[in-house]
């Protein structure tokens, strides 16, 4: 009897702790555009589950320029301080947003971010032209493949935030040597320290889930698999685009993605016919990707 009743007792205190938790979802926006552009979803979210939706009123518009090595530190304090508030927090990056997402969640020690939406977001990088552009810009697309890294792998090509994740597979030695930020958030450079890779590490695993949403509809990220962690090989345009299980950044697990994904932790959700901003705030992308990760945490 004794058993039992204490058995009865714990099930009533975890039950307690679950539904007495304060949930909230703080979203970054992307690139040359704003926290506002995403009312939509905001309302959208909140209307359906109840939970609230922190847009970060940071790097907007021209702003979100300024490379990344410096917005991520400078953003962190003001995540904190809405982080805070909650006994856990639901990150949603949107395009650039994610990857200033993932960046901070590598940071942060001891963090109570539990679920990570990564919303048409280049988590393995860029590379090449966006095709939405190179329909419009002739030339482009060549130049892009032959050419173009030899700007962006310049100290001009990486003050602006999109070319701090443009990782060129054929050139990767250089991408190494001059790109700031996307190798470091990778724990791609052999002269951080072990220490300092398994911080970073031991944060990206404090995650629970981590959701990776993209189509292959996209019209500014290139590959558009890129957005579930896919990428070129080192062939480049010459060679296939490969899935995140058979990537480097997988199989060496360099920031603990195979770690989180062996434990059941990473989802995919693929949804096709939508453009790059369409995945703001389209609602049938939402309902079938994102209402079913919320759904726990419904008041």
């Amino acid at each position: 009897f004794e058993t039992m009743l204490y058995l009865l007792v714990a099930v009533v205190v975890v039950l307690s702790s679950v539904e007495g938790k304060k949930v909230g979802i703080i979203h970054m926006h992307g690139v040359v555009e704003g926290y506002l552009e995403h009312t939509n979803f905001k309302k959208f979210i909140e209307r359906e589950t109840g939970i609230p939706v922190n847009l970060l009123d940071a790097y907007n518009y021209g702003a979100s320029l300024t490379p990344m090595q410096y917005q991520v530190p400078d953003i962190l304090p003001r995540m904190k301080e809405i982080a805070a508030q909650y006994d856990s927090v639901i990150a949603i990056g949107y395009s650039q947003g994610g990857l200033i997402w993932r960046g901070m969640i590598e940071e942060w020690d001891d963090h109570n971010v539990e679920m990570f939406i990564s919303l048409a977001s280049p988590q393995h990088g860029v590379y090449g032209a966006p095709p939405l552009a190179a329909n419009f810009i002739p030339f482009l697309d060549w130049y892009s493949r032959t050419t173009i890294y030899k700007v962006l792998y310049t100290l001009f090509g990486q003050s602006f935030a999109m070319f701090n994740y443009y990782l060129d597979p054929t050139h990767y030695d250089m991408y190494l040597n001059e790109v700031n930020f996307f190798p470091d958030i990778n724990n791609e450079l052999d002269t951080t320290p072990a220490e300092e890779k398994e911080r970073k590490k031991r944060n990206f695993l404090r995650l629970k889930k981590l959701a990776l949403i993209g189509g292959e509809d996209e019209d500014v990220i290139e590959p558009w698999q890129s957005t579930q962690f896919g990428y070129y090989t080192e062939k480049g345009f010459s060679g296939e685009v490969i899935p995140m299980r058979e990537t480097r950044l997988y199989k060496e697990d360099l920031f603990g993605l195979k770690t989180l994904d062996e434990r059941g932790g990473i989802t995919l959700c693929q949804f096709d016919g939508l453009t790059h901003l369409q995945f703001r705030d389209n609602q049938d992308m939402m309902r079938t990707c994102i209402l079913p990760l919320l759904a726990p945490y419904q008041e």
